[in-house]
């Protein structure tokens, strides 16, 4: 609430500013020329000694020298490496006790599972988590198989549900899903509700008040006021997470909207691929949910660390159910700043492909040196396929996507444009044989900006299934080539160059 007051206060004084400004109409224009001047100055200078890739520090610098006032507005919204505020202060303390309580009951990894897949182990000195054995991973490719699935476990949870997403929209498929949530609520189960505040900006008053009548908990992730007071709109969480009984969980890259149903106006059919998984690894999803509860959480919420972690609380919601054997799981997760965990291990596994590397991605604007490691695999002799969409979604991003294709041929890399229109599932496979499932695209946003996840898996039986989802795909696709390159007009090539220069931003 104290948030919003300020951000209210902030408007009032901006506009009576402006007021001034236009009411003193004979300083106008020298204080239109002054600030036109001073303010990309100021801007450049924090641009200069950011810590960011130096490709958007040059994107900035540009956006911002010729386009003044633009520029320097977008940077400020959109363009700061994230500081530490107050809500991160107030609740350090609360994940600090939080960490500390699940580092005591943490499940030891086998050490035979390290050992029959060593590549966990350097995972794991990335950022990963410790690789577990026990887990099973269900493979759920498009909305109907995930919205099913999800509401049918939801149906049957006993004890608490955790809901976190990126976009949860205000349809027929999210009240669906809404509904579900209240119905189990009502019947005594504890519901968490968690969703970004940017990505899910349509979610009103009206789609939550239901929810708060049968006492589900409600939090947003860095909530948004005004989208003119937006200043922490670049790092947005862009994680989809489902939590229930702490024994199943979901994640992947479908939101909740019926877009993701192919009810689309523009993009019609939506492929994607989302994942179940049931076992030990769920213990780390479930740890992940809780810290971004206790991030947005409010002053005023009764929601602390010890809800979950004490020793009466921590057996309901961290629990211990080894599955049949099956392969290896790791979880990555990346956040904004200085945390690349899933950049650096994406990149560790792209290194040890021996025969193929298989992905889709709906953005395809790789940082260089993720973009440097695909080309040296197309040159010595590894299947490099990428399935990207045939209609996209975002207009800078599709014609940024299609500016790298001749650099890509030209490094023996196979493109698919899915010919089904859109596709969304952000998918690797490595040699048949290694696969990651989560939340990032290949992406400059995801690598580094955006708090991601991702799921690891070394020969588990969803491998499978992601391999015949590819096969698929690549029948579904039409293949470029040269002679689409050829045909491509001096007006297309503009736009994809010009996109490509700000596509760091993306």
């Amino acid at each position: 609430m104290k948030r919003r007051v300020w951000q209210l206060l902030t408007m009032i004084v901006l506009g009576l500013l402006l007021l001034l400004v236009l009411y003193s109409v004979d300083g106008l224009i020298p204080f239109l020329i002054g600030l036109a001047i001073v303010a990309p100055l100021l801007v450049s200078w924090h641009i200069l000694f950011d810590q960011v890739q130096p490709q958007a520090k040059l994107a900035w610098l540009l956006a911002v020298l010729f386009i003044p006032f633009l520029g320097a507005l977008a940077w400020v919204l959109f363009g700061r490496t994230p500081r530490r505020h107050r809500r991160i202060k107030r609740t350090s303390t609360e994940i600090r006790m939080f960490r500390q309580a699940i580092e005591e009951e943490r499940v030891e990894t086998s050490n035979d599972v390290s050992d029959r897949y060593p590549l966990t182990r350097t995972l794991e000195k990335l950022g990963a988590t410790g690789a577990d054995g026990h887990t099973s991973t269900k493979l759920l490719v498009n909305g109907e198989e995930k919205f099913d699935a999800v509401i049918k476990d939801i149906e049957q949870a006993t004890h608490h549900i955790h809901v976190q997403y990126y976009l949860f929209r205000t349809d027929e498929i999210s009240l669906k899903i809404r509904d579900a949530l209240i119905k189990r609520s009502n019947e005594n189960v504890t519901v968490r509700f968690l969703y970004d505040g940017l990505g899910s900006q349509e979610i009103s008053e009206a789609f939550l008040e239901p929810l708060r009548e049968s006492r589900v908990h409600v939090e947003a992730f860095d909530p948004v006021v005004h989208p003119l007071l937006v200043f922490n709109a670049n790092f947005r969480n862009h994680q989809k997470l489902i939590v229930i009984d702490g024994r199943i969980a979901y994640t992947g890259g479908l939101n909740v909207g019926d877009e993701y149903l192919g009810k689309h106006k523009k993009l019609g059919f939506w492929r994607d691929t989302h994942l179940r998984l049931e076992g030990p690894l769920v213990r780390e999803l479930q740890r992940l949910f809780v810290e971004n509860w206790l991030y947005a959480g409010h002053e005023e919420d009764k929601e602390t660390w010890d809800l979950f972690a004490d020793s009466k609380h921590l057996p309901e919601y961290f629990i211990d159910e080894p599955q049949q054997e099956n392969g290896a799981t790791q979880l990555l997760v990346t956040s904004p700043g200085k945390d690349v965990t899933i950049r650096d291990g994406l990149m560790a596994l792209l290194m040890q492909a021996k025969e193929s590397i298989w992905m889709t991605t709906p953005y395809l604007i790789p940082p260089p040196e993720m973009l440097a490691l695909l080309e040296v695999a197309g040159k010595r002799g590894i299947d490099v396929r990428i399935v990207v969409p045939g209609k996209g979604d975002e207009w800078f991003s599709f014609h940024a996507t299609e500016y790298y294709f001749e650099q890509l041929l030209k490094r023996n890399i196979r493109i698919y444009k899915y010919n089904r229109h859109f596709i969304h599932a952000k998918t690797v496979l490595i040699d048949g044989k290694i696969a990651l499932v989560g939340t990032a695209n290949f992406d400059f946003r995801s690598m580094y900006l955006n708090h991601e996840m991702t799921i690891a898996q070394f020969e588990t039986s969803s491998i499978q299934e992601l391999h015949e989802a590819f096969l698929n795909d690549f029948d579904e696709s039409i293949l470029v080539d040269w002679s689409m390159m050829r045909k491509k007009s001096n007006g297309k090539r503009f736009v994809e160059a010009f996109c490509h220069i700000f596509s760091p931003l993306l």
